[in-house]
């Protein structure tokens, strides 16, 4: 590594792909009576939900680490964003940082994002407009549990809708799945590039999920203080269905590792069957080539080439000859 491409810690560099776009600040205030919405930088004595979309003016993330007094470790953590998935706690904050898949016009795209809940604020760090996350407005306005409860509601509650958003996606690729399935068991031909596709998608998907599972597990096994004992019920609840996700992610890992190994022997198999039919062939004319060539010879003294019917009674021979051997092989069940 050189020199130049090393950083001091809590240095905030953005490791991201650099694209001229201003970073956007949605600032929802909210209590039990309020609900308002800003697009700039405040503290506020109520409960604070607020989207930071573009992480590449350090300037702006300056700002931000300064006024609500965020260690500059978990600010580097955020603009890092090729790291691991993870989740990190303090005495007064709850972090997590991680990549997951999203669906955007039918096309499944991979998203970075990074959460921090104190007190009374939640941040979410996005590098694109969070579309995933627009049932949230509605359900800040609407919803009496968000409205009257801390941040460690709201840390929960983007983690269960993307959790959620998860297991829809992972029902479209068990379809996908189940139609490999169907076709290797038809011994049809499929597209095998499609398939390593979905097989990396699996893939993918269960590493981004299983260390959010562990560590948000082992973080309701502690008594924090930004976790409030009537929260934790709906913390177990998400627990159950990361834990739904993990085993059907596992089940497909499997059933595909069986998939692959079946369509290779289909292969196989198929492979098989094309060098045995080739394979009776070439010995059903084997004998043929030898009669052509025997009776084919240049000698002076060949009477047999002088009979008038020579040529039949070859013929006959050779499609006797033939006859038995086809007779032989469906005897033994070769073909």
């Amino acid at each position: 590594m050189k020199i130049t491409d090393y950083f001091k810690p809590k240095t905030m560099v953005y490791t991201g792909e650099h694209v001229e776009q201003q970073t956007k600040i949605n600032r929802f205030v909210y209590h039990k009576d309020r609900f308002d919405k800003f697009d700039d930088l405040k503290i506020d004595q109520d409960q604070q939900y607020i989207q930071v979309i573009g992480l590449n003016d350090i300037k702006v993330m300056e700002n931000i680490k300064e006024m609500f007094s965020i260690d500059a470790f978990i600010m580097e953590d955020i603009l890092n964003v090729h790291q691991r998935n993870k989740i990190e706690y303090g005495d007064d904050y709850i972090f997590a940082s991680f990549s997951f898949f999203h669906t955007d016009e039918k096309t499944l795209r991979k998203r970075y994002m990074s959460i921090y809940a104190s007190k009374n604020v939640v941040f979410s760090f996005h590098e694109k407009e969070p579309n995933f996350l627009a049932p949230l407005e509605v359900l800040i306005k609407e919803y009496h549990e968000l409205k009257t409860n801390q941040s460690d509601f709201m840390f929960y509650q983007i983690l269960d809708l993307i959790t959620d958003d998860h297991l829809d996606i992972l029902d479209d690729l068990e379809d996908q799945m189940n139609e490999f399935e169907e076709q290797i068991i038809e011994a049809k031909q499929i597209d095998e590039e499609a398939f390593y596709v979905l097989r990396k998608r699996v893939i993918q998907l269960k590493n981004m999920t299983s260390p959010i599972y562990d560590q948000l597990s082992g973080l309701l096994t502690k008594q924090h203080p930004m976790m409030n004992s009537h929260v934790k019920s709906y913390y177990h609840d998400l627990i159950d269905h990361m834990s739904r996700l993990d085993q059907k992610l596992n089940h497909l890992k499997d059933m595909m590792r069986t998939l692959l190994d079946l369509n290779m022997n289909h292969q196989s198999t198929r492979m098989n069957k094309i060098m045995s039919t080739l394979t009776i062939f070439s010995a059903i004319f084997i004998p043929l080539s030898f009669l052509t060539g025997f009776f084919g010879m240049n000698f002076v003294h060949f009477g047999v080439l002088a009979y008038e019917h020579a040529v039949i009674i070859f013929i006959s021979v050779c499609l006797l000859v033939a006859g038995m051997m086809v007779y032989i092989f469906k005897k033994h069940k070769w073909f």
